[in-house]
This record gives C-alpha cells, sequence and structure tokens, in this order.
C-alpha cells in the first residue's frame, strides 16, 4: 500500500470541521493546520500540527481494522480546543484520535493498554506513536522504557488471544510489521528422549525454522519443566533496532525475544539456550568486537553477564541461561581486571570517595567559618580544589544510582555534574601549579587586582562553558546519559551515568587533562630541585626523608597522581590501579589536613618576627614527621 502526503488547510481558517477523505489509497484530512504524511510502504508516516510533530490514527470501530486503504468520505465536528488532543467521529463507525507529541499525551496511549480492543490493533497503534512521534521517544528514555514495557504486555495478550489456534508441533508465524512472531506450541511428543544426557548438546530442541536468523534451541530438561499448556514459546523478531537503543548502542545483528505463554520465563539454566546470528564479516574495527547480549527487564539496560559469545567469520553463536531479548553489540574491547581485584577495586574508590567528601566538606565549612580578611591565597585556592572535588565524589557516588533511575532526564544532570565537577577539579589543580609558579618560581612582589575572581573564572568558568554547550547540543547528539561498563573477563557489565560519546570524552576530559598534567609535572619538578637544594645545605642536613613526604604531599596536590591513569591504560596493571584508586580518591582527605597544616602555620607566622626575610623564612608543617617547607609551597 502506498499512500502519500494529501492536504495542508491554510492558516487563518479558523473552521473545527475535519474531513476525511480514503481514495484509491491516497488518505486526505482537512483540519486547521493539520498535515498528514502516510507512505508506510517506505517507514514515511508522520503528523504535523502547527509545525510541530502529532500522533494520529483512524480504525473502524466494527472490526478494529485500521481504516487506511478502504473507500469513503465524511466530515465532522471537533472542539476548538483540541491543540493538545481529540478524538472525533467520522461517519458511523470510523474514529479518529489526534495528539500532540509531548510525554504526556504519549503516555496517555501507551497506558491505555487495558482497553477493550484487539491486541494486534493495540501494537500496532503504539509502533505508529513511536514512529511519528520518534524525536520525542529518542530524547525521552522513560518513554522509551515504558514502550517497551507495554509492547512486552501486548505480546502476551496475542499469544493469550490465539492459544486455541495452538497444535502441537506446528509453528504459527504472524507478521505484525514491525516484528514477526513465529510461535512454535511445542507439547509433549518432542520431548521424547530419556534424561539426563551425558552430551549437552543432544539436550538443545530446535524452536526455530532452519536457516532462519537467528537460529534457536532450547534446553529439552528445562522445557519438560514448563506446564504442558504453557509449553508454548514465541520467538519476535524484530524488523528495527532503533526502540531498543537507549543508550545509543550499535547493533550488528537483528533483536530476538524469546517468550512462553503465561509470561513464563527460563532462568539459572544448566545447560544454556544456544543462538546463532548471522553477521557482516566486514563490521569489525580494530577497537571493537562483537559480544552477546541481552535486555534486562528492569533496569532496561543490555547486559551480557550469563552469555558467552563465540564467532567465526560470519556467524555469532551465543549460549546464555535465561530466556529475554536477544542481540550481538559491537563493544569498545573490554578490561581485563579480574572479577575480584574488581570489586576490591570498587570497594576502595567507593569508601574514598565517600571520605573524601566528608573530608572536604569539613575544609569548606571551616573555612567558611574562620576566613579572615586578607588571608594567604594559597587557603582559598586549597578549599576551592576541595569543593570541585566534593562535588566530584558526591556525584560520583550517585551514577549508579541515577542509571536505574526514571525519568532518563536524571541521569543525563547527574551526568553532566561528574563532567563539570571533574572538569573543576582539573582546572583548580592547574590554578594550584599556577599560583605555585608565581609565587616560588617568578617570586613576584606585586599584587594583582581582583586576584582570587580571576582565579574563580578560571577555575569553575571553563568548565560551565564546557558543560553548557554541551547540553545544548543534546537535541543535535545526545552526549550525556547511561553508559555501560564491561568487564572482559570478570563478564559482568555496570550502567552508570557518564559520558556516552566515547570521543567526545577523549576530547573533553583526556585532552584537557594531558595539558595540566605537563604543566603541573614540570611545575612540580622545579619545587622538588628547589626544595632538595635547601635541604643540602649545612643547616639541613639529615631531613631527606621529610623532604620526599613534602614531594609527595605537594604532588597530590597538584593531581599529578592522576597521570597514573596513563600507565593503567592498555595492559592492565595492577598495582598502578591500586595505587591511582587510593591516591585519588582520598586527594580531598588529604587536602583537609594540608589545611589543617596552613591553619597551625599561620597562627605560628603570626608569633614571628615581622621583618623576617621571605625569601630566608622556613616553617615548620603539621608534625615532626613532616619537613621544612618554604612559605610560597603552601
Amino acid at each position: 500500500m502506498s499512500l502519500s502526503l494529501v492536504l495542508l488547510l491554510l492558516p487563518g481558517i479558523l473552521s473545527t470541521e475535519v474531513c476525511l477523505n480514503i481514495s484509491k489509497g491516497v488518505v486526505a484530512m482537512t483540519l486547521l493546520d493539520l498535515v498528514v504524511t502516510d507512505k508506510r510502504d517506505v517507514n514515511i508516516f508522520n503528523c504535523m500540527h502547527n509545525k510541530e510533530p502529532c500522533y494520529i490514527n483512524c480504525t473502524n470501530m466494527l472490526n478494529g481494522m485500521q481504516l487506511f486503504g478502504d473507500d469513503g468520505h465524511a466530515c465532522s465536528q471537533v472542539g476548538s480546543n483540541w491543540n493538545l488532543t481529540a478524538n472525533f467521529h467520522i461517519g458511523p463507525n470510523v474514529t479518529c484520535r489526534v495528539a500532540a507529541c509531548t510525554r504526556n499525551q504519549s503516555e496517555l496511549i501507551l497506558k491505555s493498554v487495558n482497553e477493550s480492543r484487539n491486541g494486534m490493533d493495540r501494537m500496532v497503534e503504539i509502533h505508529l506513536l513511536r514512529l511519528m512521534c520518534s524525536e520525542l521517544f529518542k530524547k525521552d528514555q522513560y518513554l522509551q522504557m515504558l514502550f517497551l514495557k507495554v509492547e512486552l504486555q501486548l505480546i502476551h495478550l496475542i499469544m493469550n488471544m490465539m492459544k486455541e489456534k495452538y497444535v502441537p508441533g506446528v509453528m504459527q508465524q504472524l507478521d505484525l510489521k514491525y516484528m514477526a512472531f513465529n510461535i512454535f506450541p511445542i507439547g509433549n511428543k518432542n520431548l521424547t528422549r530419556n534424561l539426563p544426557l551425558t552430551d549437552p548438546d543432544d539436550n538443545l530442541i530446535e524452536v526455530s525454522q532452519p536457516d532462519s536468523d537467528p537460529s534457536v534451541w532450547l534446553p529439552e530438561d528445562a522445557l519438560g519443566k514448563i506446564e504442558e499448556d504453557r509449553r508454548v514459546v514465541n520467538l519476535v523478531n524484530y524488523q528495527s533496532t532503533e526502540q531498543f537503543k537507549l543508550h545509543q548502542e550499535k547493533f550488528v545483528s537483528n533483536v530476538t525475544r524469546i517468550e512462553f505463554l503465561g509470561m513464563h520465563s527460563l532462568s539459572n539454566l544448566k545447560t544454556p539456550i544456544e543462538m546463532t546470528f548471522d553477521i557482516q564479516s566486514n563490521i569489525l574495527q580494530m577497537d571493537k568486537e562483537v559480544e552477546c547480549h541481552y535486555m534486562e527487564e528492569e533496569g532496561f539496560n543490555w547486559k551480557k553477564d550469563g552469555c558467552k559469545t563465540s564467532r567465526n567469520a560470519t556467524v555469532v553463536t551465543c549460549k546464555c541461561n535465561h530466556t529475554t531479548a536477544f542481540s550481538v553489540l559491537l563493544v569498545a574491547h573490554s578490561s581485563s581486571i579480574p572479577p575480584e581485584h574488581w570489586d576490591i577495586l570498587s570497594y576502595i574508590s567507593y569508601i574514598g570517595c565517600g571520605l573524601s567528601a566528608f573530608f572536604s566538606a569539613l575544609s569548606l565549612m571551616i573555612y567558611v567559618v574562620t576566613r579572615k580578611p586578607g588571608e594567604e591565597p594559597s587557603i582559598f585556592i586549597h578549599v576551592s580544589l576541595s569543593g570541585a572535588l566534593f562535588l566530584l565524589n558526591s556525584s560520583f557516588l550517585l551514577t549508579e544510582w541515577g542509571a536505574r533511575w526514571n525519568p532518563g532526564w536524571v541521569c543525563e544532570l547527574i551526568a553532566a555534574l561528574v563532567h563539570y565537577s571533574l572538569l573543576g577539579t582539573f582546572s583548580w589543580m592547574a590554578v594550584e601549579g599556577l599560583h605555585l609558579y608565581l609565587m616560588l618560581i617568578k617570586v613576584f612582589n606585586t599584587e594583582y587586582k581582583h586576584y582570587q575572581l580571576k582565579l574563580s573564572l578560571f577555575g569553575w568558568g571553563i568548565p560551565a562553558v564546557v558543560v553548557g554547550v554541551t547540553w545544548s547540543l543534546k537535541d543535535v547528539k545526545q552526549i550525556y546519559g547511561s553508559s555501560t561498563l564491561t568487564m572482559l573477563d570478570s563478564n559482568q557489565t555496570t550502567s552508570i551515568c557518564w559520558i556516552s560519546d566515547i570521543t567526545y570524552l577523549y576530547a573533553t576530559n583526556v585532552v584537557y587533562f594531558s595539558l595540566v598534567f605537563i604543566f603541573n609535572s614540570g611545575i612540580l619538578l622545579i619545587v622538588a630541585v628547589r626544595v632538595c637544594c635547601m635541604v643540602t645545605t649545612p643547616a639541613r642536613k639529615g631531613l631527606g626523608w621529610r623532604t620526599a613526604t613534602t614531594v609527595a604531599g605537594i604532588t597530590c596536590l597538584l593531581g599529578v597522581t592522576w597521570g597514573l591513569a596513563f600507565l593503567g591504560s592498555g595492559y592492565v596493571n595492577l598495582p598502578i590501579l591500586y595505587l591511582f584508586c587510593i591516591l585519588n580518591s582520598t586527594q580531598g582527605a588529604f587536602i583537609f589536613f594540608w589545611i589543617l597544616g596552613l591553619a597551625r602555620i599561620e597562627r605560628k607566622r603570626a608569633m614571628e618576627a615581622k621583618n623576617a626575610s621571605v625569601s630566608l623564612e622556613v616553617i615548620e608543617f603539621v608534625s615532626p614527621g613532616i619537613p621544612m617547607i618554604p612559605k610560597s609551597l603552601v
């Protein structure tokens, strides 16, 4: 069936009469500022009202069939306040529904599943809604998830409606345009072999058509435990993967659902389900690999735990221990961190971030309470870095929680906050290095006007600009959202709120930190040389271990320890990863004690001679275990 664009009512006409003409495969609908395009043979079917997308569907009330394609003509009156939604009848039997493509209207349509109507018509209706309001569904993760829930309900509703027609051993096929049902009533006669079997492959029964894609085998022992009247499997093959792209996944195969009558499912199988997907041999890239994934129905994330992947040039074999929706995805090479180390590193990160957030908050409170006019800028810079670390650690602790939260904008907001605080942390590390350069290396004696304000504009302003521009481009490309982390050896997946575009991740974070790292490493090298030179003087001999402690402290303060990430990339070096997690997750706690030391130093300085030379002045840090360092270093 080929239908085309038919009518655009001239603006300014205030008629609220709607007319529908159907003749020779052409649909013409007349309503104020409404344009309907119907070319479903090429998957083009849309509706525009006041230049905004809308949803429209007309059905014949006598039999519930879609009206398009029949011949007829009728007119009806529509209320003048129909700008959001309208239901109207044309003639004695035809009803039409028009709705704006908004979250509220789409949610109402999706939630009307329990209406006493044919399940197949309802399936077509929700797919038309997703097609005509495609941009809304791409942006709104909540609607995407609701759509998948409703679709699953309708799949089982249709299966239940057809159960009187099932013949054991005879497959029934049903084409619903957007998906195809392959319903196979297994019955008893297909379970004839003696169990248990020594060879697991002999325990598998093929439930798909020969040479179909994918081919599916189910374990006989698991099927035998299902009640006979529910031993009906439905292989749902989808025409498109668009509705399953929740987090910019890259599919290299179609999506197939395995569903049983009565919402029954298989799980924790000793003999796994086996599926073979045909793929193109030229899809692989240098940094990519193909992996079997399944749709996790509660959080609506694509995961791979419980599935094993094997492949040759054109076929991917998936062996999974449960039933749901499956597909083959193209993913980045996974980390080869062993699962036991991954758990330990996760605990270290969460505990360290919690402590760091706590001590960073203490640093901010102490600064607000004890702040005095004319203080050294060093304390202000340290506290600002503590503020950035507080935001970073607090938002990081929310990343996994946010990935499971509806609506989707919550995860996007958390990802943007993590990005802002991470860039802010890098910026204030650069400020630490700049201030150290000005105080120790350049040794200027003149005051800069609005020095702290300028530093604040750099430390907080640059991240705000980057995140603001990124957020404003969300209509063009979705950057913030849920991202899936996978581990090759552990076969585990974790969804977090973060940047989903790997190219953008490297462009904004890695490049920016690399510049900060190079600058601060140079500053650290010069400071270390000068401190060592001071210690080698006759008056300071014997303080070598204290000097090493000082240099290590300044290393953490400047964020040079973050450079361990470069050593831990590629081939996994577990000692480097442990050092990275410990040092950087506790950075906020370290700065807290550093600020306490500065407070003690300030009290001591007030008691010293006012005319002491700055270049010769030395101060002792927090405890006898910390070395003597120049004032300008703190």
